[in-house]
């Protein structure tokens, strides 16, 4: 649960609020077994209702990890707008550090907190572990190309060479992140297809089971 608990506050929610709801909910779940059992209602519909519980809090728990996910990926998007802003300003001439500075304006609280990191380190650190360690906190691997790349300049200043390696490899990898997105969202409407099938199926055979449990019970009381 500490990871949980973890997981919930690194998503600036209440963990006893989260948990909360989902106590009342399975409350909520349990009392209304006990009426069901009270009714003497069909074993299969009783074992289906049973098994939805665990169901729930797996996908109710799950839902934060989901969360963090697309936080992560919108702050992946972020990256790719503000370096753009980046390029603009090394093309005039600005150097590495007031380019960082200059797209702060132009950040989410959460990217602004990370640049505002990435500046103070160089401060204390002149060597390239501060853009490793910008890149790191991003879920995108690829990001770490574009920082080295970024790195390279500071020493170099805004020569042509080094100026044009970094837009090769900036726009090397916004293609490349443009073609995993596009890949991952035909993955997930397969996915989403396989899932419609998958619970079709199981709703002709709890409908199945349901007749047969029914047909059944007809012919004991004949």
């Amino acid at each position: 649960m500490k990871k949980i608990k973890n997981l919930i506050e690194e998503l600036n929610l209440n963990y006893k609020k989260e948990i909360g709801i989902l106590l009342a909910i399975d409350i909520f779940l349990i009392l209304g077994l006990v009426g069901i059992l009270f009714l003497n209602i069909s074993f299969i519909f009783i074992a289906i209702y049973v098994l939805m519980i665990p169901i729930f809090n797996y996908y109710y728990l799950n839902r934060y990890q989901v969360l963090k996910h697309k936080k992560e990926l919108k702050l992946d998007n972020e990256f790719i707008e503000l370096f753009s802003y980046i390029r603009i300003y090394l093309f005039n001439q600005e150097t590495v550090y007031t380019s960082l500075k200059n797209i702060l304006e132009f950040s989410s609280p959460k990217m602004k907190e990370r640049i505002e990191g990435l500046l103070g380190s160089i401060d204390e650190n002149k060597t390239i572990q501060p853009f490793i360690d910008f890149a790191r906190l991003f879920q995108n691997k690829l990001i770490e190309e574009v920082m080295i790349s970024l790195y390279e300049m500071v020493n170099t200043g805004n020569s042509e060479l080094y100026l044009n390696q970094f837009i090769k490899v900036f726009e090397d990898f916004k293609n490349r992140y443009e073609k995993d997105k596009e890949t991952k969202r035909y993955d997930k409407f397969d996915r989403y297809n396989m899932l419609s099938l998958v619970g079709s199926g199981m709703i002709m055979i709890i409908l199945s089971l349901a007749v047969i449990s029914l047909v059944g019970e007809v012919s004991n009381g004949f």
